[in-house]
């Protein structure tokens, strides 16, 4: 078996990916396990030929039944405590995450209060607490009074999955605090005296390095140093993704590297021999693991380390592929669900990539370089190569997980690795001067504030450079195996060298088929096919709703928003839409019609008039007077806040066009494809006095099909549609204002709709969707599909047959509606 351990550890990975699909028995599969076991002993006594079968069958049932022991087992009895208040006691048995809303914690409950009764029990708790001064530390015993609940599974597909992330840490259930009189410490419990010591030590280094820098500039160099992200914002997480240097902020292979570089300058320095390396470099690495955090990039990054560093101190062969295995191992035999962790991923395609590709492509570059002294083009080729490399070998995983490709990836590390060892290095500095004088750590932190500020704003231009990201729609599997299948084939073609000119060959043709394959993984979509297609997106407690046209445009109804989103920027528009639209390959928005300015239908434009460009932008009248100047309004819809014409104004600033819209109005992208204006009318009077009644009701229409979207439209708006005898006759209706108590049976019966979409958000505290509405619906027969229940909403046309599909992990709903059914 050539390279025996590599073959085993992919049975051990494909037994784990078994697991999520067969939802097999743990004892059954680790039966299997222990009978494969004994018979592989049995043929090893034996000398059975095919024994290594036998081996294979091993690990693969044990990947099986450990990866269903470790899901079956993370289930405690806290999980039937769900959606209750509850007293929990724990400890603290990881570093707390704080950022700069709230702090998260992972507790590991002892007990539950419930009044008088005290009740043991077990089990890994995620607790969130928002509006507290105090941060406590790893071990400390609290006593925490909040809401147990379970995350909702993700209701949008391809969305991430909350639930499915925190259960695959063992985690089911999350704890929900606010303020300091919820969390009291009430001790000490039993934790590791060493990993107590290693994060003491860490946040007096970190305390210590950045003492004397801004807010900003400590968030990333702990993010560099120790992989410290909580404080780092959204804005610049989002700057380092897109340029390609994120992996900066993990600590990984690089940071492993300059650690260990760091040590053996020390041991030139202090003139010891080369035998000393392995024994003081595993106490290190051990200590910053535990200092960064048992994350699967660092843990990946020291075990290849150490078992490199040890062969070569045993003198033993050293092969890449083997330990690049025993690490994939080790790791998935502590916690088999990591493998589906992106970082993990990630990290190991990575590594895969810079030792596979990377002497194959040091070798081009180095074709290219021949007019350089040997020493320097060598130099070139590995700078170049080492970057390229990692990127091809996550391309695919990028996409699938980011939608993203950075084209400036490779000048952007090329420049900015060096720069990360020298702020590496003074951080360092400061913090073993600062131990020893404080002052002496504010002299070296001028130098590494202005390091600091030269790499963000390196960072910064090369993000701002054309092109510098390409959002990209998320690949097809079978595209993603055939990127890598195509790797393969070409490192082993290039290789194998037996055909005469073959080297040149490859390295004319290689640089094409890279270029197809990237293409096509690109996954373009070149037209809107002859489909239309609505997705109701579930924003949780608003509205917003994507129309995909046959002809590629792209139409956004409100974009909703949670409370402050309009002054903050950040919500429910950069974490929910724009994931949502980038999934699907949108990168522009033709239309953006937002229905009325309340937050929860356009709060999350601001993010995204941020980022993607818009080339038209439709608005309710709410705001506007006769003469078209915009002006706060106060009524018994409540006051509409000023960021709401700020946001207006702003639009107009960057050269997009803002039209108010009344009925009557009509909009046409394409042929076949129409949206016109039923409501609200435009009267002398100009404003009314609820922003609900000044909604936007719009009717689609799509050969034989239709859409209505009512907005928040409420009792007044919809007497108003009925009294001007609307086209309200539609296929598809969105129920006004949530699904609450205000909707007029006449509305429905003139609307007569196969379908009804109502969009809500789920535990919403306004009594939405009202059970008088459902009651209304359910007497008429309609379909009726709600975001709360079953996600996003997804209706596809081609102007004769709907298909409905809904978006919850639970599976996909698909109904079709053939003509023959109205």
């Amino acid at each position: 078996m050539n390279r025996p351990l590599v073959i085993l550890t992919i049975c051990f990975i494909a037994g784990i990916l078994a697991g999520e699909y067969t939802h097999l028995n743990a004892t059954i599969a680790l039966a299997l396990a222990a009978f494969s076991f004994l018979a592989a002993a049995a043929g090893h006594v034996l000398g059975w030929r095919e024994n290594r079968l036998l081996i294979l069958l091993l690990f693969l049932s044990l990947g099986l039944g450990l990866s269903r022991l470790w899901v079956e087992e993370s289930k405690p009895p806290l999980v039937d405590y769900a959606g209750q208040r509850v007293v929990l006691v724990g400890w603290v048995s990881e570093e707390p995450d704080v950022r700069a809303d709230k702090v998260y914690y992972l507790l590991q409950a002892q007990e539950l209060v419930r009044g008088e009764e005290r009740i043991s029990i077990s089990g890994t708790v995620r607790l969130s607490v928002k509006e507290a001064s105090q941060v406590f530390a790893y071990g400390d015993l609290l006593k925490i009074s909040g809401l147990l609940s379970r995350p909702d599974p993700a209701g949008n597909p391809g969305a991430f999955d909350y639930r499915t992330y925190l259960e695959r840490q063992g985690i089911m259930v999350q704890l929900l605090a606010r303020g300091d009189s919820a969390v009291q410490k009430i001790g000490l419990a039993g934790a590791s005296p060493l990993h107590s010591i290693a994060l003491k030590v860490k946040h007096k280094l970190a305390d210590t390095a950045t003492a004397s820098l801004t807010t900003s500039q400590a968030a990333v160099l702990n993010g560099i140093i120790f992989g410290t992200q909580g404080m780092i914002d959204r804005e610049t997480r989002r700057t380092f993704s897109e340029t390609g240097v994120v992996h900066i902020l993990s600590v990984s292979g690089l940071h492993v590297g300059l650690v260990l570089g760091g040590l053996l300058g020390l041991l030139r320095l202090l003139r010891l021999p080369p035998g000393f390396i392995a024994p003081l470099a595993t106490p290190l690495l051990a200590f910053y693991v535990l200092m960064t955090g048992l994350n699967p990039a660092v843990l990946r990054s020291a075990i290849m380390a150490l078992l490199l560093i040890w062969a070569h101190h045993l003198g033993r062969d050293r092969d890449w592929p083997t330990t690049l295995a025993l690490a994939a191992l080790l790791i998935l035999l502590w916690n088999p669900l990591l493998i589906y962790h992106p970082g993990c991923q990630l990290s190991f395609a990575a590594t895969w990539g810079i030792l596979y590709l990377g002497p194959v492509l040091t070798s081009a570059c180095s074709a290219l370089l021949k007019g350089l002294p040997d020493k320097m083009a060598r130099a070139v080729s590995l700078a170049l190569a080492v970057p390229l490399a990692a990127q091809l070998a996550t391309i695919p995983l990028v996409a699938w997980y980011y939608n993203l490709l950075s084209p400036v990836s490779i000048p952007a590390n090329l420049l900015a690795v060096p720069l990360v060892g020298l702020i590496m290095g003074l951080g360092l500095l400061a913090t073993a001067l600062g131990l020893i004088w404080l002052p002496l750590a504010s002299l070296v932190n001028v130098a590494t504030g202005l390091s600091l500020d030269l790499f963000l704003a390196l960072v910064g231009a090369f993000q701002q450079l054309p092109g510098a990201v390409i959002y990209l729609a998320t690949p097809p599997v079978i595209l993603m195996a055939a990127w890598y299948a195509g790797l393969l084939a070409a490192v082993r073609a290039r290789s194998a060298g037996r055909i005469a000119g073959l080297r040149q060959g490859i390295a004319g043709w290689l640089p094409a088929v890279v270029l197809v394959v990237a293409l096509v993984l690109i996954w373009w979509p070149w037209s809107g096919g002859r489909f239309l297609t609505v997705h109701f997106i579930d924003v949780g407690q608003g509205d917003s709703v994507l129309v995909q046209t046959p002809g590629g445009h792209s139409i956004l109804i409100d974009s909703g928003g949670m409370t402050g989103e309009l002054t903050t920027g950040t919500g429910v528009g950069d974490q929910v839409v724009e994931p949502y639209l980038r999934r699907l390959g949108v990168n522009r928005i033709d239309v953006l019609i937002l229905t009325h300015p309340h937050e929860d239908h356009c709060g999350g434009a601001v993010s995204l008039v941020r980022h993607f460009p818009v080339r038209l932008a439709v608005v309710s009248p709410a705001l506007e007077t006769p003469g078209g100047s915009e002006r706060d309004k106060s009524s018994e819809g409540g006051t509409v806040s000023s960021a709401y014409t700020e946001l207006l104004q702003k639009m107009r600033d960057d050269g997009i066009p803002v039209r108010c819209a009344a009925a009557g109005d009509n909009l046409r992208l394409e042929n076949g494809i129409e949206i016109e204006v039923l409501a609200p009318l435009e009267t002398a009077e100009g404003t009314k006095p609820d922003p609900n009644n000044c909604s936007l009701v719009l009717k689609l229409s799509c050969g034989g099909r239709s859409f209505v979207f009512t907005g928040d439209a409420e009792l007044a708006e919809q007497k108003e549609l009925i009294l001007q005898a609307a086209d309200l006759k539609t296929d598809v209706l969105k129920i006004p204002h949530h699904g609450s108590r205000f909707l007029l049976p006449e509305l429905v019966e003139l609307a007569d709709p196969e379908a009804a979409v109502i969009s809500v958000g789920a535990h919403n505290t306004f009594g939405h969707p009202a059970q008088s509405t459902l009651e209304l619906l359910e007497r008429t027969g309609i379909n009726v599909y709600r975001t709360d229940r079953d996600g996003a909403v997804i209706v596809q046309t081609d102007g004769y047959n709907l298909e409905v599909r809904t978006g919850k992990k639970t599976g996909w709903d698909v109904k079709t509606i053939n003509r023959s059914d109205l």
